[in-house]
């Protein structure tokens, strides 16, 4: 028997933008938080998306948004 310490991610979404369906890049498992508490804050999984077609950035929680963080990385790549 093993354990999965990651659940598994949904089902592939469409982007917010176009319409076409993102296409699931990482999984972490995180608070979501950027501050001193968040080791001590609930722990969930972060599923990162990309779209193809658009090239927008997309992180996935408790509801889907965009990443700066991810489209500042992807601009300064290429």
């Amino acid at each position: 028997m093993s354990l999965s310490l990651v659940p598994p991610r949904p089902d592939d979404l469409p982007c917010p933008d176009c319409g076409e369906t993102l296409v699931h890049v990482h999984t972490e498992i995180a608070s979501g938080a950027f501050r001193t508490q968040a080791a001590s804050m609930p722990q969930l999984p972060i599923h990162y998306y990309d779209c193809p077609a658009c090239g927008t950035c997309w992180k996935f929680a408790t509801r889907l948004l965009p990443d700066p963080i991810r489209q500042t990385i992807r601009d300064a790549q290429g």
